[in-house]
């Protein structure tokens, strides 16, 4: 990215750069900060109604950057203008989390959750994850599943927390409802495919292994995946035998050949090496 000295830009295209930024969600807070206090800040009521927006786009770059000087002059203009307004309550809490201050921050989120308020309640969650309160935090983001079904990032999240308090099969079941509304997202079932081979277990290694299948079909480009079904080969075959062990077998060189035709492509490095991996995965498994 161009590395810019932005104390030097005209007041229009200042404000122009701030607002494109806005528009295309790009997280550029130092820079944003930057051109707030050394452009647009020397001539405030020249921005009209948009400085409002500028002062809420300001306060969150400030805050994520460790600026609370700007961020808290940011909060005290939004708070004259829209007093009780959510939005400037929100970014107080903000402010809250940034110094530590959590116990302030949960007790104004509370205050702003309400049944059809998202965003709300995923910042109280975020508040309890900081302060370790991890059962509170996974009881906070099941009550607000139950309200918010379709939200992706929540049912990815609920299955990381999950996993690092070890429950592989609620983990799991976090997976299984976003393939229910995704049943075309190979990322979906490569990661339920990795949290049932973690599980272990005869079942669910096969599951793991008819997972990781479709991961790869449904993209072909997915290494990962076909390492993935050579894994899961492994640890079936020796357990084996007769037509389950020739399946197996199929199954673990069918992936191994998409995985030679990913290495002849253009443009990948170390050819040579990765056909010698693939190789003695073969061997490997032709020996079981």
């Amino acid at each position: 990215m161009e590395v810019k000295d932005w104390t030097n830009v005209s007041f229009e295209e200042g404000r122009l750069t701030l607002r494109q930024w806005r528009e295309d969600h790009a997280r550029r807070s130092e820079e944003i900060v930057e051109l707030w206090e050394h452009v647009l800040s020397r001539s405030p009521n020249s921005l009209n109604d948009e400085l409002w927006i500028i002062y809420e786009q300001v306060c969150i770059a400030a805050l994520d950057c460790g600026r609370q000087d700007v961020a808290v002059e940011c909060i005290a203009a939004l708070e004259k203008q829209f007093r009780g307004s959510n939005r400037v309550m929100k970014l107080k809490a903000m402010e809250f989390e940034s110094i530590g201050r959590y116990e302030d921050a949960l007790h104004v989120y509370d205050k702003l959750i309400e049944a059809t308020n998202a965003g709300f309640r995923k910042r109280k969650i975020a508040v309890l994850k900081v302060r370790g309160e991890r059962g509170d935090a996974i009881r906070q983001l099941n009550e607000y599943l139950k309200v918010f079904l379709n939200d992706n990032e929540a049912w990815l999240e609920l299955s990381q927390m999950y996993l690092r308090e070890g429950d592989y099969s609620r983990a799991a079941h976090c997976i299984e409802e976003l393939l229910v509304a995704n049943p075309f997202n190979s990322l979906f079932f490569r990661r339920i495919a990795d949290i049932r081979y973690s599980q272990g277990g005869v079942d669910n290694i096969e599951l793991a292994r008819t997972y990781f299948e479709k991961a790869g079909q449904l993209n072909h480009s997915d290494a990962r995946s076909y390492y993935g079904v050579v894994m899961c080969c492994n640890s079936l075959l020796p357990k084996s035998s007769g037509n389950r062990k020739k399946e197996l077998q199929n199954s673990a060189e069918n992936a191994l050949s998409q995985l030679e035709k990913i290495y002849q492509e253009p443009g990948n490095a170390n050819v040579t090496l990765n056909r010698k991996v693939v190789e003695q995965l073969r061997k490997g498994i032709t020996s079981c």
